[in-house]
């Protein structure tokens, strides 16, 4: 593992947020790395170094949003079938915190590609968000419900 001197992390910090700034973002400081947002009505992206890695991640569903499932397993075997679709990202989940979407980004990146992986990240979440409504009331979205999510369509056998 690579491990970041408080000097090095902090060098990093600054680079993503001036990466971050630059592509229209609003930045600030928290208490492990950088809350990145698009404005007041937006979600945020948090970004947190760990050891040389960078996780980008956003929540999608908070602690009141699953408290209202009567119970979770339509919505993790949704997760489990939007992850099966290779979606460039993974889910992550806490109790306390909720269901959260995460990219892991290798030591070495490139600062300034982090506001693709964020636009990335908004992509996904926007493509699977009714799909976790219906999870979280019972209901496991269809293989033709993911596809619309992601305005794929199903593939026809040649002639």
């Amino acid at each position: 593992m690579t491990t970041l001197t408080p000097d090095q992390e902090a060098a990093l910090l600054a680079e993503l947020a001036a990466a971050c700034r630059e592509a229209g973002y609003v930045v600030e400081a928290i208490d492990r790395g950088l809350e990145v947002s698009g404005g007041e009505e937006e979600g945020a992206f948090y970004l947190l170094p760990d050891h040389g890695w960078l996780q980008a991640r956003c929540l999608v569903l908070d602690p009141e949003d699953l408290d209202e499932a009567r119970d979770l397993t339509a919505l993790f075997e949704t997760v489990a079938r939007a992850q099966f679709r290779l979606i460039g990202c993974r889910f992550g989940f806490d109790p306390g915190s909720g269901l959260w979407l995460i990219e892991d980004l290798y030591p070495g990146f490139e600062a300034g590609k982090v506001p693709a992986v964020l636009e990335q990240l908004s992509f996904v979440w926007d493509a699977l968000e009714d799909l976790f409504e219906t999870a979280l009331s019972g209901t496991v979205p269809g293989e033709d419900a993911f596809d619309a999510a992601f305005d794929l369509e199903a593939a026809t056998p040649p002639n």
